[in-house]
């Protein structure tokens, strides 16, 4: 087994696919299909076929928990955005009544 540490920054047009042959592997291309540079993650041929759902089991919960996270963030972010704009509409409002009974 090989040990490496890589950063590959991912983009809109990041492309992952998979292929099951004899080494099933799973390519992630950050640029997009065909791009200059890609990530191959490949399964040697002696695990068995329990191992290899094995594997992409604990890929899957990885990348499921990952998506997640990403989302939750996201939901956090439009929350805040919508009660802030709710509370520039509350201060308009009140603003226009208080213009008015003057």
């Amino acid at each position: 087994m090989s040990s490496y540490n890589a950063t590959f920054f991912l983009s809109p047009q990041t492309q992952v696919r998979g292929d099951n042959s004899v080494h099933p592997v799973l390519y992630i291309e950050p640029d997009g299909r065909y791009g200059a540079g890609y990530i191959v993650l490949q399964m040697p041929s002696e695990l068995t076929q329990e191992e290899r759902v094995e594997i992409a089991e604990r890929f899957l919960e990885g990348v499921t928990k990952w998506r997640d996270g990403i989302v939750g963030h996201a939901e956090q972010q439009r929350t805040a955005v919508d009660e802030l704009a709710s509370a520039h509409a509350e201060i308009a409002r009140l603003k226009a009544e208080a213009g008015e009974e003057s």
